[in-house]
C-alpha cells in the first residue's frame, strides 16, 4: 500500500464492488435510516474540514480502475470522497482539487469482505455485518467444503445453529440456480456469490409464498413503502389536520367512491352520534 497524490476527478465514484454498506442487504426502513444516516456522517465531515482548513480525516483508500487505467476506484471512503466533493464545489475548485489516498494495487477477497467491519465513526448495520458473513461463509465452503461446523463457527464467528441454516439456504440456492452467471438474484460485486436477504426474497416471490407479516409487530416491506409515501404526502398538506379526520373517516374506503367535497362537520357528528 502506498501514498499518492491523485486529483478528485480521476477517482470513479461510480463503481461501488467495494461499498459493503449494499442498501439490497437490508428492509425498506434499514434502507431509509442509513439513507439519513449518510447524510449525517458527511454533514459531519464536511464541517470537520470546513472548521478549521488544517483539519484531516483518513485518507481515502483506492486502486486502479479495471475499466480505465487513468482511473481509480473506491476501496474504502466513500463518505470521506463525498465530503471532499462537496467542499470541492463549495470552493469552485480550490479545495480538494488533488487528495492524498492510499493506493492498494491488489484488493484481495479477504480486504473487501473486511472494509468497515471495525469502523468506529460509522458502523455497518447489522444486516450489513451478516452479509459480510455470509459472503465469507460461501468462500469458506468454496475453499474448504469439508469444513466441520465448529471450524466454521470458530473462523467466523458465527453460531451453530447459523451454521446449519446457512448449511440449507446454500443447498437451496445452488438447487434454485442462484449461484449460476445467468441467474437474476442479486450478486456481491466482488465475490459473485448469491446475496442473502435477495436470494430468499426471490425464493418467497417465486413460490408464492410471501411473509403476511414481520416478526415483532413490524410492518410487512410494502407497507413500509406506503408509510414513507403518506408521511410525504402529509407534509405537502394545507391543513393536516383536517386531511386527518378525513383519512380516519374514509379509512378502507373504496377511493372512487369517497366524497371529497364533504363538509368536515358532518364528518365530526358521524363520530359523535357513533
Amino acid at each position: 500500500m502506498a501514498n499518492e497524490r491523485i486529483t478528485l476527478s480521476s477517482i470513479n465514484a461510480t463503481d461501488l464492488r467495494y461499498q459493503n454498506r449494499d442498501p439490497r442487504t437490508g428492509t425498506y426502513g434499514e434502507k431509509e435510516s442509513e439513507k439519513l444516516s449518510s447524510k449525517g456522517h458527511i454533514k459531519n465531515i464536511v464541517k470537520h474540514l470546513e472548521d478549521d482548513p488544517k483539519n484531516k480525516v483518513e485518507k481515502i483508500e483506492v486502486t486502479y480502475d479495471p475499466t480505465n487505467t487513468d482511473m481509480y476506484i473506491i476501496v474504502d471512503g466513500f463518505h470521506r470522497y463525498a465530503a471532499f466533493k462537496e467542499i470541492n464545489k463549495k470552493t469552485k475548485g480550490k479545495r480538494f482539487k488533488q487528495i492524498r489516498v492510499k493506493l492498494i494495487k491488489e484488493v484481495t477477497e479477504q480486504k473487501a469482505l473486511s472494509i468497515n467491519t471495525e469502523h468506529t465513526a460509522k458502523s455497518l448495520t447489522h444486516s450489513q455485518k451478516t452479509e459480510n458473513q455470509w459472503q465469507k461463509f460461501l468462500g469458506l465452503m468454496r475453499d474448504n467444503p469439508s469444513v466441520s461446523k465448529k471450524e466454521t463457527v470458530e473462523a467466523l464467528g458465527i453460531t451453530s445453529s447459523t451454521v446449519d441454516n446457512w448449511r440449507r439456504d446454500r443447498k437451496t440456492f445452488m438447487e434454485a440456480g442462484f449461484f449460476e452467471k445467468t441467474s437474476q438474484v442479486a450478486k456481491n460485486e466482488v465475490t459473485g456469490f448469491p446475496m442473502l436477504k435477495p436470494s430468499r426474497d426471490m425464493l418467497r416471490s417465486d413460490t408464492g409464498n410471501e411473509p403476511q407479516e414481520e416478526s415483532e409487530g413490524q410492518l410487512v416491506e410494502g407497507d413500509k413503502k406506503a408509510l414513507a409515501a403518506i408521511l410525504k404526502m402529509v407534509k405537502k398538506s394545507k391543513e393536516p389536520d383536517k386531511l386527518n379526520k378525513m383519512v380516519n373517516h374514509f379509512w378502507g374506503e373504496n377511493p372512487n367512491h369517497v366524497d371529497y367535497d364533504i363538509v368536515l362537520e358532518d364528518v365530526e357528528q358521524v363520530y359523535e352520534g357513533f
